[in-house]
């Protein structure tokens, strides 16, 4: 089995990334990027409303050792209507990890990537963040 890591800490502390590489195969993989979020805290997820000022981005850099293979997925988010906003938005607690399947081409490489999110507490939010992650492919 093979994995590759990568972990760090958001600017405000709220929120911890922890990335992985999994092989299934020869030739598939998931990349999974789960989020521990402090007592208090929430973050957006994907898929808030167009007019939502919160938008939750993954964006992973061109590499030959590597092809994505669909969208990002994530868990059933929460669902509540922000006061602030005055709109719906559907958001996490706790902790919540997303996934990424891949096709393995065979070749080594480095899966670097971008994760955009946005956390607020029920007073506050702290300015969109990102979080940049890199994923050794060995073959």
């Amino acid at each position: 089995m093979f994995c590759s890591h990568s972990k760090g800490q958001t600017l405000s502390g709220q929120v911890t990334w922890e990335c992985t590489l999994k092989r299934k195969s020869p030739e598939e993989g998931e990349i999974r990027m789960k989020a521990r979020i402090a007592p208090g805290w929430h973050m957006y997820a994907l898929g808030n409303s167009l007019q939502s000022p919160i938008k939750m981005n993954f964006k992973f850099e061109p590499d030959r050792s590597y092809q994505l293979v669909g969208n990002v997925s994530q868990p059933s988010p929460l669902l509540k209507f922000d006061k602030l906003l005055g709109m719906p938005v559907t958001y996490f607690e706790n902790e919540v990890e997303f996934g990424q399947k891949i096709r393995l081409k065979g070749k080594n490489g480095t899966i670097r990537g971008t994760i955009q999110f946005m956390q607020c507490s029920d007073q506050v939010c702290v300015p969109p963040q990102d979080f940049g992650f890199s994923l050794k492919i060995f073959n």
